[in-house]
Order: structure tokens, then sequence, then C-alpha cells
């Protein structure tokens, strides 16, 4: 029995996802939610780079809820709690990749109201993606090898000059003076879904953690940065370190930081060595280091790293109990679209 799929926005991300759902059998795509009426009425492949697919996007959120799907890939630049609950309420499974692992990061209501409107519905709300999502997944498992822990840690290094986001990089204060008031609040408001990726490590070490705490750094363009979709002054900002830690006791349990880059005129010239590296200190010590390679047409490479473990999760978490899940509680997910020996 196939799952049936719509597409929620037709971002990058949200392409890489289409691809993915069109290459597995178990799945159908029977929608889309495109919310620029320029983009409605449009058939999905053209939207996505794609041959034609015979389905046809829609700015009717109506339409959506009405054509009950199995799950809608809900890929927003930001999530509404709105959208969600009422897809929810519908009785319509949720996999996101909009900054959403565990909701808490929304605040204790909004997580409530989704939790509850999951729970009317009979259906499961996940959040996924490569970071937060697939790393902290790597890490745990990973840890597997440990008789014990005392610290893991997520260093994500990134060149994102290729990530075509303008939105993104904006809502992020790219682009902005680096002491403009509130900056850095910002900044941890955008990429708060990283506090729930540490809470959701914590529960699958069974430890509660005493707080989680934030560490910002800013980099600043040293000239003047035309990167095609977007500009960024000389002096203001075109990079970010970013660090969450998890404390207990006195001590980072659990540590994931990021080094988000625009450009190759930055100060700090912080170094970047493309990837992701997982630090485990225990008994015995394990270091994993994960690297998307990239290469051939760049909207299968910048992109379906995040798309494809949120669409790969699909039927995990359709047959999944309703409510928020994590991957902390979901079977193993693994990729099952392979291609022939002539692929």
């Amino acid at each position: 029995m196939t799952i049936s799929v719509v597409q929620w926005t037709t971002g990058q991300v949200a392409q890489a996802a289409v691809r993915a759902v069109v290459a597995q059998p178990e799945l159908e795509l029977v929608g889309c939610y495109a919310w620029s009426p320029e983009k409605a009425g449009k058939d999905v492949g053209e939207l996505c780079g794609l041959p034609p697919l015979g389905v046809t996007a829609t700015n009717d959120v109506d339409a959506i809820v009405a054509s009950k799907p199995d799950v809608v890939l809900y890929m927003p630049m930001l999530p509404n709690v709105d959208e969600m609950v009422r897809l929810l309420d519908a009785g319509i499974n949720v996999v996101s990749t909009a900054g959403f692992v565990t909701g808490h990061s929304l605040g204790d209501d909004a997580m409530r109201r989704l939790h509850d409107a999951a729970l009317r519905g009979r259906v499961s709300l996940y959040g996924s993606g490569l970071n937060p999502g697939l790393a902290s997944v790597v890490a745990l498992v990973s840890a597997a090898a440990c008789r014990e822990i005392d610290r893991i840690s997520i260093h994500e290094a990134v060149d994102c000059t290729a990530y075509e986001s303008p939105e993104t990089w904006l809502a992020l204060g790219f682009g902005s003076p680096p002491d403009t008031p509130g900056l850095t609040d910002m900044m941890r408001q955008r990429i708060s879904a990283f506090v729930d990726a540490i809470e959701m490590m914590a529960a699958a070490l069974h430890v509660e953690l005493d707080e989680v705490r934030f560490v910002p750094e800013l980099g600043v363009a040293t000239k003047h940065l035309d990167l095609g979709y977007m500009e960024i002054a000389e002096g203001t900002v075109c990079g970010m370190k970013a660090m969450f830690q998890g404390m207990k006791d006195g001590r980072p349990l659990l540590e994931m930081d990021l080094l988000w880059r625009l450009g190759n005129a930055m100060e700090p010239d912080w170094p970047i060595e493309h990837g992701y590296v997982m630090e485990i200190s225990g008994v015995p010590n394990i270091r994993v280091r994960y690297e998307p390679v990239f290469g051939g047409a760049a909207e299968e490479y910048v992109a379906a790293p995040t798309a494809n473990p949120a669409v790969n999760a699909i039927p995990a978490v359709v047959a999944a109990r309703p409510g928020v899940v994590t991957a902390a509680e979901l079977p193993l997910i693994t990729a099952t679209s392979v291609r022939g020996s002539g692929g």
C-alpha cells in the first residue's frame, strides 16, 4: 500500500524532498501547497526542475486538508503552529524540516497544542533534517560503542555560499552590522531547534539537563560580497559560530556548535572543513566524521541531505504512536530507494 504525500512549499529543501518522494515506490505525491499565487496552478515537476508529474500546486489550504493525504512534508522557512495544528487535527501526519524537533523551542503552549492536536487526529508529528536531525542520530548511535560517556559534541562547519536562500540568511542577521541590538538573540531564536535536539539527545541518554546555554560569535565581511542572490556590505555579518551546551552538574554533557559562512572574505577567517564531526569523550573515546560529498547537479547535493532524512522517515512516522515523536523512539531509518544495476 502506498503512502500519499503532500509537499508543503517548493523551496530548495522542498524541491529535494519532491525528488526523494517520486524516487520511492511506496510513496505517492498527491498534492503540493505553494503559498505564492504565481506558483499555484503549475505542475509540481515544473516548480522543482523535473518533468511534469501530473500534480498541480495550489495555494488553497482547505483543498489540501480536504484531500486527506497520509502525510504532509511540511517545509516552510519557519514553522506556523496554527497550520501544523490544523493539519494534525484533520488526521494528517506531519514530517517537518522547518526548525522543528520536539516543539519545545516554540514555547510550552505551542508544544502542548501540537501534541494535543496529534492525539486528537490520531497521527504523528516528527521533525528531522540534517542538523538538527540526522547528525544527532549519528552521534547517539556512535555512542553505543561506549561503556560510559562524559560528553558528546557535534561540530558543523559549512561554507553556505551555495545555499541560495536570502530569506534564511537575513533572518539570521547576515548583512546586518555586528552591533545591531538584539542580533544574537534573533540568531538564537532562529536556530532554537538545536535546543530541542540537545534535549532529545538527553532524553535518549536518560539524563535530565540543568540548562542549555548559547554561546555566539560573529564573523564580519572584510569587503563587499556579491553572492548573486544577495549582497553583503563590508563590515556587516557574513558568518557565525554558535554553540549550544546542554549542562549537567556544572559541565557540558552535550554540545552542538555551528560554523556557517558566506563568501570568501571574513574576519575572523575561520577555516572550513566541510561536514560534521561527532566527538564522544568516554570509554572508549569515539570520533566520527560525516561529510556529504558534493558533486554533480547542485540541486541534488545542497538541500538533499536535509530533505532526505525527513522523506525516508515517512513510513516509520505513519506507523508511530499518535503525538510528537522523535528520532530517539523511531526504529532504524535508512534509504529505501535503491538504484538498479544500470542506475
